[in-house]
């Protein structure tokens, strides 16, 4: 099942995968979880830096874009994130936390994806905002 093997399926290699797991993924929705641990890339004794939160989201739409199409028949050939919008940090994760991050896809055309993106830890919200991305998916002849 390609969720259990969303590592193969970007470009993303240790230490630099930044999410655990793949939840769902859909045409519409993705949800992914990371636990934040010691020792991981980007966490100090504060918890996980800024901007590696802000990766795992980028990650998180990377890894349920390519299961997706993977199910589908196709292969992702190549993802950009192209842009933040109205991104707010309210918290941050600290170490032995668990966070989730929900992308709910608004539109797409033509590769772009606009993405409505949350993190959370439990009800406390970590992160809002939209993100941008680009991806183009090979299907074949299909």
């Amino acid at each position: 099942m390609a969720g259990r093997r969303f590592r193969e399926l970007i470009p993303h290699r240790a230490p630099m995968v930044l999410i655990d797991d793949v939840l769902e993924w859909g045409a519409e929705r993705i949800v992914a979880r990371r636990t934040v641990r010691l020792g991981d890339p980007f966490v100090t004794a504060q918890g996980l830096e800024d901007a590696a939160l802000l990766e795992c989201i980028a990650q998180t739409i990377a890894a349920g874009d390519a299961c997706f199409a993977v199910s589908k028949g196709g292969k992702v050939q190549r993802g950009y994130l192209t842009g933040l919008t109205g991104v707010t940090i309210h918290g941050h994760a600290e170490i032995g936390d668990t966070i989730e991050v929900t992308a709910l896809c608004l539109k797409r055309m033509d590769g772009m994806g606009l993405f409505d993106v949350t993190a959370k830890v439990g009800e406390r919200l970590l992160v809002d905002g939209r993100y941008k991305l680009f991806v183009e998916i090979d299907y074949g002849d299909k």
